[in-house]
């Protein structure tokens, strides 16, 4: 008990010094500065740079040096006041303590199969399917841009006034309507559709029907293909759309199994306590000997 309050304490002022940590002020950013080149040094040790990575897949804007820093923080605070307790109490220190700070960094661990690394595979999944959505209301606004009877706005001022829309493909447009104007629109195309992974499940119709329309001199004609191209359009829209709604649907019987099975083990639990208080009771009957 004495342990699970210290956890308890110690995983309370990692957390309300993570709040204050992670607010953006001028005095932290300089103090970070400084320390900057230590810290990344340490942090190439560390494998920081692919919790970076998993951390920015995810969609979450937290540095993955924090991250380190409080890990190895809050085990290290651990075994500290333990340490404290016992000299303060006389009492020999124990090896079950950094069992516990070992435990620490390891449900702390970014690996795949740990608590941590399943929160930012799942996190990293919710953010591609969000990505997707936006992706298909993008060609969705550019297919009614294209098919306007009073004109159109060029490709790369469309994709700057529709970046504003967005959330997780904000940036991406900003520098495709940046490269359509510098590269030109076929190599601007080409460089946002690599930024989809190459097994992606419709980013090449979606180059496809791009590059076919910016590559038409007459607007009746692209008009004409971007019609055609429409029930490709509405299938990847449909697609999207079940395959969010299933995505929902599994977390949902996950939350929703989760009562039916602390309802069982209650009931369990309260049965084996029953029968170990019958057995206490009569004890000297032969039927419980």
């Amino acid at each position: 008990m004495d342990r699970f309050l210290l956890l308890t304490a110690v995983a309370g002022v990692v957390y309300l010094a993570l709040l204050v940590f992670i607010s953006s002020s001028s005095k932290q950013e300089r103090y970070m500065v400084r320390l900057g080149l230590k810290w990344d040094a340490l942090g190439n040790r560390m494998q920081v740079g692919r919790l970076q990575q998993l951390l920015n897949d995810s969609g979450l804007s937290i540095s993955a040096g924090k991250i380190t820093l409080f890990r190895y923080c809050a085990a290290l605070l651990f075994v500290a006041v333990q340490f404290a307790g016992n000299f303060i109490r006389a009492a020999p220190f124990s090896p079950y303590d950094l069992l516990i700070a070992l435990l620490i960094l390891l449900l702390t661990s970014p690996r795949r199969f740990l608590p941590l690394g399943w929160l930012l595979a799942w996190l990293h999944q919710k953010t591609l399917i969000q990505k997707d959505g936006e992706l298909i209301s993008f060609v969705r606004l550019y297919e009614n841009n294209r098919l306007r009877k009073h004109g159109y706005v060029q490709f790369g001022a469309f994709c700057a006034g529709a970046a504003g829309h967005f959330q997780y493909i904000r940036q991406d447009l900003h520098e495709l309507s940046e490269r359509a104007v510098d590269e030109g629109v076929e190599r601007a195309i080409e460089w946002f559709c690599g930024k989809f992974p190459d097994n992606h499940s419709f980013i090449n119709d979606i180059r496809s029907i791009l590059l076919a329309t910016e590559g038409m001199d007459d607007d009746n004609e692209a008009a004409g293909y971007l019609r055609e191209q429409g029930k490709i359009i509405s299938k990847i829209s449909s697609d999207q759309y079940l395959k969010k709604w299933s995505f929902i649907g599994d977390v949902s019987t996950i939350i929703n199994v989760i009562p039916s099975i602390a309802t069982f083990l209650m009931i369990v639990s309260l049965a084996m306590q029953y029968i170990m208080l019958i057995k206490g009771n009569f004890n000297g009957v032969g039927m419980f000997q």
